[in-house]
């Protein structure tokens, strides 16, 4: 293995005791047993530690690395006294061993402790990017998503990592499939290879199982990159991922021209060894993106395209086939059918026939499946006879799309689940949809209970019937989900199946558009629809609409009236050049709009303006990738809002007005949700006037390090969350004046080292989760006071300090956390 740290002193540390311990291992037999145990454990963490080492050089942040050396030292010193013991001293042999083994437990109990889970790779990578964004933008904006949640968390902020593949995959020919495109991959040399199939057949499925097996990742290692590509590739922003995905600088790219010379130069970087990129969901239209991709100067390049179309200049071509007759009846079977005696065995023929109409296709076949499980075959008979009324032997994917369809008219007598499904639609293509986004829009489109509970329910019944798919990324709002409206959904995703987004963007599209309840529109460029931009429409009845924008957008939006508006969706993209999105003057206009989400889907984050267009009637916004002037929003009129979210945003704390004041603003806020915002470092004080304040989420913003001293005032709230605020070293004595708090999450605050001495004035307080408090070894004695505490979640070395509590709290339940025994997971 090698050692390559530069010659800095945390690498040369690092490669010292390395050479050292496997020197004497081989050298000195009496202690090989334990110096072979640290030698396995140094080699995990060599790639971590180079990994960590060189970014927090580039960051100027080598400080934080001092107790990794002082470690390393230690380790130096107890491995050179090896030499040093006679042989025939057996007490010295035996004491020295022990201290080895302490040391090697010492050394891996560090790594998951003083690096957790929200300060390990990910988290200075993406700190690194986020420093030279603010350099590049001359401190006007930023933005900072802190790997705090490792892989998965960065696949949902479309990180090129590939996803989780599921265990198994139906259909004989996967195997086959997969054996034949591991050997071609294995192949030395450069190809592009194209996996073609009808959509909903499993291409990204395979795929994904592909680059997860264990030949396959043994040649291509970090080298593998999974890029969804879409309808409307932007060459730009998968460029800059790239970079970002291979821990290089991310360029500034202007122009098509500048990317594809930028992605040559990162291919000539990264293909000293082999490379495997998969372009996924490739449209026709998009062919000439993947010329782009090649280069001829790799020896060992593999390109892998997945698309509905089969491009015949590039080869080798791979058809994925549809489910044999047999495998299709017995996957419709296993999703349809429940153990009811009483329905019987279905009809072969009528099997058959609904399984033809589905093209055997898994996803169709889920789908349909789903919507018929339970009922009696009666009803399926209706199905199918609806499905012959429909269909058409000319045209599969109109088939496809009439069989989707007919599964959807009766959701077992629920419309509301169809509703739900169709709103998935407002969101790119390929899009990950924060969970917390639709619940905002449910429970103002909807009449919902604010807390979203009924939301998240719809949400699972969308998933059972493999109508969307669900990622949770986090770990750290697992254990929140019981009681006293504290469900937390930050780190949940929603996805929808490009097939299914068609299906509902078609039957979106249907009708005057006067008359739609539901408006989906896609701009390019400055180009907007006739009826639109030749001011020839009458009022517009929708309750939703989302609009998309490009990154060549530029333009004035022309006036459009929303009269019936709930719920507006603005997804958009930015490039170098503009820096900004203006938020569109009609906004104000829209008296009943409820719920406003912006959603910045770019690399860079965007400034925001116009912000005075935002209305009286707003009950909830939610705010990604965006620069928000926070203390500005003062001069705001936001009267009816009542919860206000911010997504890696740059929270601008300067105030363009001496006069505005947020709880003139927003003077009936319950939720106030802020999350990966890395610039923040304290809550304006004006805050704490805000009465009706409810709930305070601050979560994975790390240079957060102040509450303002006044938060006693909230007497309202009743969850104060501040998870993975590492900055955060203490908490305000008049903390204690919150006697509604019921949920207090300290979690992974790793500088908080007390408690408020008068914490048991906070008489309702039903549960601390405290774990990954590093600092924190001691309880106030006010804590018996809690008497309402039911439970405490921290790791079994802090589980000491609540024990002898147990007789004066009956009702307290300690909660252990506890990482995994290795350090595969930093990985």
């Amino acid at each position: 293995m090698s050692v390559d740290f530069a010659g800095a002193a945390v690498g040369t540390a690092f490669g010292e005791l390395y050479s050292l311990v496997k020197e004497v291992a081989k050298t000195v037999a009496a202690f090989h047993p334990q110096l072979k145990k640290i030698e396995s454990t140094l080699s995990e963490m060599d790639p971590i530690i180079k990994k960590i080492y060189y970014l927090y050089e580039q960051l100027d942040r080598l400080k934080e690395m001092d107790p990794i050396k002082e470690l390393l030292d230690e380790g130096k010193g107890l491995v050179n006294k090896c030499l040093m013991i006679h042989p025939v001293n057996l007490y010295k042999k035996y004491t020295h061993s022990n201290k080895l083994t302490e040391y090697n437990a010492a050394v891996r109990e560090k790594f998951q402790i003083y690096m957790p889970l929200l300060a390990a790779r990910n988290d200075a990578e993406m700190l690194m990017k986020m420093e030279e964004i603010m350099g590049k933008l001359s401190s006007i904006y930023s933005s900072q998503a802190n790997g705090g949640a490792l892989q998965t968390m960065l696949e949902a902020l479309n990180n090129l990592s590939v996803p989780a593949a599921p265990n198994f995959i139906v259909g004989s020919e996967v195997e086959a499939s997969l054996s034949k495109l591991r050997e071609r991959l294995l192949k030395e040399g450069a190809s592009v290879i194209v996996l073609t199939g009808p959509g909903g057949c499993g291409k990204t499925t395979l795929l994904k199982k592909l680059c997860h097996d264990v030949a396959i990742e043994g040649k291509f290692k970090d080298n593998i990159m999974f890029v969804p590509v879409s309808k409307k590739p932007n060459l730009t922003d998968i460029v800059q991922k790239m970079y970002r995905h291979n821990g290089f600088k991310v360029p500034e790219i202007k122009s098509e021209e500048d990317a594809v010379h930028c992605l040559q130069q990162l291919l000539n970087k990264i293909g000293q060894n082999p490379v495997l990129l998969v372009l996924d969901d490739v449209w026709k239209e998009s062919e000439s993106i993947v010329d782009k991709f090649v280069c001829d100067d790799i020896k060992d390049y593999k390109i892998v395209v997945t698309s509905r179309y089969e491009f015949p200049r590039f080869r080798p071509v791979h058809h994925l086939n549809p489910l044999t007759h047999d495998e299709a009846v017995e996957l419709f079977l296993q999703c349809a059918t429940v153990d009811d005696r009483s329905m019987g065995t279905p009809d072969t023929r009528l099997l058959s026939e609904i399984v033809e109409h589905c093209k055997r296709l898994p996803l169709v076949i889920k789908v349909v499946a789903k919507s018929l499980r339970g009922q009696h075959y009666a009803f399926w008979r209706k199905k199918l006879n609806e499905l012959n009324d429909g269909g058409s032997l000319l045209d599969s994917e109109v088939e496809i799309n009439t069989c989707l369809r007919k599964s959807l008219d009766d959701m077992n007598g629920d419309p509301s689940i169809k509703e739900r499904f169709m709103d998935l639609g407002s969101f790119p293509e390929d899009c990950k949809i924060p969970v917390t986004a639709l619940i905002d829009m449910w429970v103002e489109l909807y009449r919902l209970d604010p807390n979203g509970l009924r939301a998240y329910t719809d949400l699972h019944e969308l998933v059972s019937r493999n109508l969307a798919d669900l990622v949770v990324t986090r770990r750290d709002s697992s254990d929140d989900h019981e009681s006293y409206s504290s469900h937390y959904y930050n780190g949940h995703y929603a996805q929808q199946h490009d097939l299914l987004r068609e299906l509902v963007i078609m039957e979106c599209d249907k009708g005057e558009i006067e008359k739609r309840d539901r408006l989906i529109l896609e701009l390019n460029g400055n180009e907007f629809p006739n009826w639109w931009s030749e001011q020839k429409q009458q009022p517009l009845s929708a309750r939703l609409v989302s609009i998309s924008t490009d990154k060549t957008f530029s333009t004035h939006w022309p006036y459009l009236e929303l009269p019936k508006v709930e719920a507006l969706i603005l997804n958009f993209q930015n490039d170098m050049q503009s820096k900004t999105y203006t938020l569109p003057e009609f906004i104000e206009k829209a008296d009943k709009l409820k719920a406003l989400i912006v959603t910045n889907h770019s690399f860079f984050p965007a400034e925001l303006r116009n912000f005075h267009v935002v209305g009286a009637n707003l009950r909830r916004i939610s705010f990604q990738r965006v620069t928000v002037p926070f203390l500005s929003m003062g001069n705001l009129c936001l009267h009816s809002l009542k919860k206000i979210s911010f997504f890696m945003c740059y929270i601008s704390q300067t105030s363009t007005s001496n006069d505005a004041k947020i709880p003139d603003a927003m003077p009936n806020l319950v939720e106030l949700d802020i999350d990966y915002c890395d610039n923040l470092v304290a809550l304006p004080d004006g805050i704490c006037e805000i009465k009706p304040l409810e709930k305070i989420n601050i979560t994975n913003c790390h240079n957060f390090s102040t509450l303002p001293t006044q938060i006693g005032q909230l007497t309202s709230l009743e969850v104060v969350r501040l998870n993975s605020c590492t900055s955060l070293s203490l908490l305000p004595d008049s903390i204690r004046s919150l006697q509604n708090v019921k949920l207090l999450d300290i979690s992974e605050c790793q500088k908080l080292s007390a408690l408020p001495y008068q914490i048991g004035q906070m008489v309702n307080l039903d549960r601390i989760n405290m774990r990954g408090c590093l600092k924190l070894s001691e309880l106030p004695r006010s804590i018996v006071k809690l008497r309402k505490l039911r439970k405490v979640i921290c790791e079994k070395e802090k589980a000491v300090m609540w024990g002898p509590l147990k007789d004066t709290l009956p009702s307290l339940a300690i909660s252990l956390f506890e990482e995994e025994p290795n350090l595969a997971w930093l990985e």
